[in-house]
Parts: structure tokens; C-alpha cells; sequence
């Protein structure tokens, strides 16, 4: 409780400080805290830099974008350079009108945005919160959240094969940038004659690391990992104009386009403990990282056909725990699930030990949402 009260505390501190940008969505601190050049620190990432000035650490591929020096964005070093001021002042602009479709008869034709809901859809049923009775309540929320944030969900990926990946791909990034980030236009090859229509939404992919069970050594195929998204401005037969909504990597040509359909979080209102128990391994890390961090992603052997329910939360254990006999076990850490498919699991790292997190870790599940039903 003590806790809570001085977490609440800091929030409204924070809040006093932050300013908020409606233009962008973004939450940026004051002009003066700003510098022009942010000299990296040990330990700093563009994650960190981008939720340090601006609020919203989403917003690193374009910070990238204005030190493209940086070869590997993944990768930055004590003493770096980084322009971090002109960033901050082309966020808290209103964004520029973008220009209309060329004329005489355009590629690209305006139609209506799509009306029906099976685009966009929604949790039609929720389960019924259990009663205290047929599950122990762990913790108590002051009120209801979601099981999982909207931007940690488009942020995760998936594991497919080959065979299973979309063919369309970004075809051109309009103006002179090779890559594009947050309200960059971009053309990709689908049309109207696969009944894309204004308004509809697509995830932008690239192909990660091959992914291999590590008990059994079973090829599942590749990582495959989530730039950005990317909203239909107008369509041709065979092409659509589209701008980036969501970036989480720098967007470039041949990267793979899919449709993406937006579910509503379920709420929940307590953490109870699960009485299933449900037992996997790690699989995979959405980026090409040595080490593993908070708010990294990963991925578990463990789905919807398991059992598994959105927001589940997962303690992680070494492997090499399997060996000792005494049955005592130090969890590394925890993570949550985002992402619940039918075989695997998208998961978010939300706390660990200085002990490492790799791949083959076992994790065992801990705590469940007790879900609102309204």
C-alpha cells in the first residue's frame, strides 16, 4: 500500500512536468530540459533516451532517423553524439499537410472508409471473473486496466514459416529518406482488387532469426518482428498509399505488409492465483540481442491451446534449475503475456534479477487477470 501511495505520489509530479502534445500523441518535457546534443551515457539505449525527453519511448526510430551515423540503432556507445533537440522541435509542431494525389487521373483513388466492424473487432465475450471462492485473490487493483497495452501489442511479432509470410511488401518510401518512421508516406503493393479500402490498417514485417525448440531442436521457423503500422490514405488496383501510424522500427523497402485486425483489451480488476498449471520454455527474442532487458519481447512454447490467457503472468527460471534436486528455485524475473496465439505466446518482459534471461529458461505461470465482466 505504502507502495502504491508513493508511486501515485510520483505520477502527479510527473504530470506537473510532462507536457502533452495533441498533434502527435506524443508527451514531451518542457523546451528547456531539451538539449541540442545528448552526449550516451554507459548503459543508455534510444529507448531509454526517447522515454527520458520525450515521454514515450515508441518514438526512438525517429531520433534514429536524425543520427543516421548510427549504422546499427540497436547499438549505441558511451560518448555518442545525438541531435535530440531538433527532434523534439518538429514533434511539437503540427504536422504539414500532406500533398494531395497528383492530377490528371491518379494512381491512387479516394474511396469511403470502411464501415462494418469485422475489420476491427472486438472481444465479443469476455470469461466471467471467478469468485474468491474458486480463486485466491493475490492483489486488488484501485481500478480496472487492461490485460495488455495497445502498443505493446502491435509491437510483437510472431514465429511463422516460410510458406506461411505475406508476399506484398513496401514498394517505395516517398521523399528522399531511405527509411520511414511516424506520418512517412509509404506505397505498397496491394490494391482494391484485394478489397483494401481508405482507412484500413496493415503491420509493416521483417524476417528475424530462425527459431529452433531448444529441447527438442524441432525447426519452427523464423521470428517474424513488427515495424510499424500503417493506416490506407487511397488505393489503385494494384498499389495503396499509406501513412505510418505506429514506428517501432524504421520502415523500409521489400519489408512485408499484412492486414492487422485491433481487438479491445479485456479489463481486469484483480491479480488472483491460476489454477491451472502451466509449465514452458523460451523460444525466441523479437530483436537481435545478446542480453535480455525490460520491455523486451519474447516468445514462449506455450499458447491459447495450452491454456494460456491474455495478461498471464509468468515467472522465468534457469534451465539449469532442472538439475538441482533440492526443488528450490530463484526466479530470474517475470513476464507478461501480450500476444496469446495458438501454439506461442508474445511476451513482455516486466521485471528481472541481474542473473541473465536466455533462451531455453523455463517459465511457469504465476498470476492470472481476474477478468471484469460488464
Amino acid at each position: 500500500m505504502k507502495r502504491e501511495i508513493v508511486l501515485s505520489v510520483l505520477l502527479l509530479i510527473l504530470s506537473a512536468v510532462f507536457l502533452f502534445s495533441e498533434e502527435t500523441g506524443v508527451v514531451v518535457m518542457p523546451d528547456g530540459d531539451v538539449p541540442e546534443i545528448y552526449i550516451v551515457k554507459k548503459g543508455d539505449t534510444l529507448w531509454d533516451i526517447a522515454e527520458k525527453f520525450f515521454g514515450d519511448p515508441f518514438t526512438w526510430p525517429s531520433i534514429w532517423k536524425k543520427n543516421l551515423y548510427i549504422q546499427d540503432p540497436h547499438w549505441i556507445y558511451p560518448g555518442q553524439e545525438l541531435k535530440v533537440k531538433e527532434f523534439f522541435e518538429k514533434i511539437t509542431q503540427p504536422p504539414k499537410a500532406l500533398k494531395p494525389l497528383t492530377e490528371p487521373e491518379p494512381i491512387f483513388i479516394e474511396t469511403a472508409p470502411r464501415t462494418e466492424v469485422s475489420r476491427m473487432s472486438t472481444v465479443e465475450k469476455q470469461i466471467e471473473a471467478p469468485s474468491e471462492q474458486e480463486a485466491d485473490v493475490i492483489r486488488v487493483l484501485q481500478k480496472p486496466q487492461p490485460t495488455y497495452r495497445r502498443n505493446a501489442f502491435l509491437r510483437t511479432g510472431f514465429i511463422a514459416k516460410r510458406s506461411e509470410m505475406p508476399r506484398e511488401k513496401v514498394v517505395e518510401i516517398e521523399g528522399k529518406s531511405l527509411n520511414a518512421t511516424r506520418n512517412d508516406i509509404v506505397i505498397a503493393d496491394i490494391g482494391i482488387n484485394k478489397g483494401t479500402e481508405k482507412g484500413d490498417l496493415f503491420t509493416v514485417l521483417t524476417i528475424g532469426d530462425r527459431v529452433k525448440h531448444p529441447d527438442t531442436g524441432k525447426d519452427l521457423g523464423f521470428v517474424v518482428r513488427i515495424k510499424g503500422v500503417i493506416e490506407v490514405m487511397s488505393a489503385g488496383r494494384d498499389k495503396m498509399r499509406c501513412i505510418v501510424k505506429e514506428n517501432f522500427d524504421p520502415i523500409s523497402e521489400n519489408d512485408l505488409v499484412m492486414p492487422i485486425k485491433v481487438s479491445t483489451a479485456p479489463e481486469f480488476d484483480a491479480w488472483i492465483k491460476p489454477k491451472e498449471i502451466i509449465r514452458g520454455t523460451l523460444l525466441a527474442i523479437n530483436e537481435p540481442l545478446i542480453s535480455i532487458h525490460i520491455n523486451d519481447v519474447l516468445y514462449i512454447d506455450k499458447g491459447a491451446t495450452h491454456g494460456v490467457k491474455y495478461g498471464d503472468r509468468f515467472l522465468v527460471y534457469s534451465r539449469e534449475d532442472d538439475k538441482i534436486d533440492t526443488g528450490h528455485r530463484e526466479p530470474l524475473g517475470e513476464i507478461q503475456a501480450v500476444n496469446v496465439m495458438d501454439s506461442e505466446t508474445a511476451v513482455i518482459v516486466i521485471s528481472h534479477k541481474e542473473r541473465n534471461i536466455n533462451i531455453g529458461d523455463r517459465v511457469e505461470l504465476g498470476a492470472r487477470c481476474r477478468v471484469v465482466y460488464y
